[in-house]
């Protein structure tokens, strides 16, 4: 016997898959292969439809159910969608008109700080001083 033959047979009650033996006699050629053996021939699972009209029964309305929770899943992105872009554009909106209004503030606050140089440019040194007590400020003369 060849001792190759005799390791074949030894690695067949070791290993319980196919073998590069039952492989070899598949070809890319031939129309017909050898029937698909389930790793575990025990196993209940099947994608197959049943025979039995309960099991059957029981299959179409989960199969319904899952479909339907499918749907309002897809309802309910689509919405939350829609509610994240209205957000967005009304954040964005509000930015516009805030910046908007940030601007206008700057050249009021630049016109008004003129204004007041010139007004205490202009004050008798007595109103200045008054200013100055008044408000904590330290005299800074602007000549």
């Amino acid at each position: 016997m060849n001792g190759l033959h005799h390791l074949t047979q030894q690695h067949d009650h070791d290993h319980h898959g196919p073998r590069l033996d039952d492989l070899a006699a598949i070809s890319p050629l031939q129309t017909t292969y050898p029937s698909y053996q389930p790793p575990y021939p025990d196993s209940t699972g099947s994608s197959a439809p049943s025979e039995d009209p309960i099991i059957a029964g029981a299959d179409e309305d989960k199969r319904k159910r899952n479909q339907a929770a499918s749907a309002r899943f897809r309802q309910k992105k689509k919405q939350r969608e829609q509610q994240m872009a209205e957000h967005s554009r009304e954040a964005q909106e509000k930015t516009k008109r805030l910046e908007g209004e940030v601007e206008g503030l700057k050249r009021e606050n630049t016109f008004l700080k003129k204004l007041l140089v010139e007004k205490v440019d202009n004050m008798s040194d007595e109103d200045r001083k008054l200013l100055f007590n008044t408000t904590g400020l330290t005299v800074a003369r602007v000549n």
